[in-house]
Formats: structure tokens, sequence, C-alpha cells
């Protein structure tokens, strides 16, 4: 079974997940495809506690203005 985290790197709808085990790890790794140029690989890596970290399908935007960030969000809100 593979780990649950994602992430919303970009203020809009594009969503990595992490590709490692659901063991107990805090720092994520994730692979965002075809975003630079066609073809290409970008691998991504964040930690639990980075704002943008949700667990599962997305709980929606935080809601507190033009926040683009993840309900229930660690930290200031981001337009």
């Amino acid at each position: 079974m593979s780990c649950d985290a994602r992430i919303r790197p970009f203020p809009d709808e594009t969503e990595v997940g992490c590709e490692q085990d659901a063991d107990d790890h805090i720092e994520h790794v994730g692979v965002l495809r075809d975003y630079a140029y066609p073809g290409s690989t970008t691998y991504l890596r964040w930690y639990d506690d980075d704002r943008r970290n949700f667990h599962g399908e997305w709980p929606g935007a935080c809601g507190l203005g033009p926040c683009t960030l993840p309900t229930g969000h660690n930290g200031r809100c981001a337009p």
C-alpha cells in the first residue's frame, strides 16, 4: 500500500501524490510528469508539516479569503 499524502504545489488543481510505501515517514516523494515539457520528470520532496500537504482526497480550499491551501492547513493563508 502506498502513502496517501498529497500536495498541490501550485495555485491550481495539479496534485502530486507520495509514491513511497505507507510506512512511518515524514518526508514525502512524488513525481510530476510532463509539466515542464512533454516527457519531463520532476521529482518533488515535501514534509508532512508543509502547509500544502493533505492526506487522502482534496479536503477543499481553506475558505478564509482567497486562500488556495487545503482546509486545516498550518501557517498563513496563500492567495
